[in-house]
């Protein structure tokens, strides 16, 4: 009964957005952002609710985004479609309104035909308790998405695997987790032929630190982000770094992206961007330092419902930026 409150709560909480049916434009007719961050959609996407995960179809018409509750024991994904009419009241994907599983990391692929993601859905849990989850994907049918099936073993194993990232040639990008001591590992597998070949394991430039893990790789496959843990520049925890590539030197040194991306949240692990590749969209913890109101009731209610109240929230910003961290990249001999 629990998991049913939960879900209509949202459902009722989104219903009641009356004057989002008259919101037109790109981007959910949001003003584009500039080279500082900003917060996507407040009050639609990010709305105090934990928000993470966010793709889009390649006309920009449909944005996929993902929600969690306790501490991610409720996960799905939301979408939202503009219409002749305006943009859509976000509504869960039908195939991820199963509250007994985890429907995560939306990716939609370059050329929009796929829609990747993950789930724990069928699995059971490893010798450490946690859930297994596997990478799933629907194909375009119809004006949307067929069922969605789970890739086979070329990709999926008895680990973990998440965080989907196809680059425009179909090349797949994927962590898996050890669960032995809970940390992932990048890996790609080519897609040649209409299949996934056997993946590779990425070099210590992608695989950096610690703990890595969620990965996004360049429609070009000219660059990588990877949330990293455990680097000696970091700002207090999981930071974005970037690696470029160039054919002749392989993989340059992992680079920190800077203070507008990285903060001491731990939260800061799922980067994507926008079709046209203009604005960067990362997910980051923050909390809103502004408040000088005398503490009430209401006035920590209000606080609690609104973004930047310690949530993970989307972020988006020009994207222009990376143009200049590839000044700075450094290159050494890959094995």
């Amino acid at each position: 009964m629990t998991r049913f409150i939960l879900f209509i709560s949202a459902a009722v909480l989104f219903g009641c957005t009356e004057s989002f049916q008259k919101l037109s434009g790109p981007y959910l007719g949001q003003e584009l952002p500039d080279k500082q961050p900003e917060l996507f959609a407040p009050g639609i996407i990010n709305t105090g609710i934990s928000a993470r995960d966010i793709t889009f179809t390649p006309d920009g018409k449909e944005i996929y985004f993902g929600l969690n509750i306790g501490n991610s024991a409720y996960s799905t994904i939301f979408y939202c479609k503009e219409t002749e009419e305006g943009w859509s009241n976000p509504e869960v994907v039908p195939f991820a309104s199963d509250p007994r599983f985890i429907f995560i990391e939306p990716f939609i692929s370059p050329d929009g035909k796929k829609l990747f993601f993950v789930s724990n859905k069928g699995n059971e849990f490893d010798e450490t308790n946690r859930f297994i989850t596997d990478i799933w994907v629907a194909e375009r049918a119809n004006d949307f998405w067929a069922e969605p099936y789970k890739l086979d073993s070329t990709i999926n194993t008895e680990k973990s695997e998440f965080f989907p990232s196809v680059s425009e040639n179909g090349n797949l990008y994927f962590t898996r987790e050890d669960p032995k001591n809970q940390r992932g590992f990048i890996y790609k597998s080519e897609f040649k032929n209409g299949k996934y070949q056997n993946h590779e394991k990425l070099p210590e430039q992608i695989n950096a630190g610690v703990a890595r893990f969620n990965a996004t790789i360049a429609k070009d496959e000219s660059f990588i982000i990877i949330p990293v843990f455990g680097m000696t520049d970091s700002y207090g925890s999981t930071d974005y770094y970037i690696s470029f590539y160039e054919a002749e030197k392989g993989w340059s040194e992992p680079l920190n992206m800077g203070k507008k991306v990285n903060t001491s949240s731990r939260l800061e692990y799922s980067a994507s961007f926008s079709p046209d590749g203009n604005h960067f969209f990362f997910m980051s913890a923050r909390v809103d330092s502004s408040i000088k109101e005398k503490l009430t009731w209401n006035i920590f209610q209000k606080f609690h419902n609104s973004p930047e109240n310690g949530n993970s929230n989307i972020y988006w910003m020009k994207a222009d930026f990376i143009h200049d961290l590839k000044e700075k990249a450094t290159f050494t001999k890959n094995e």
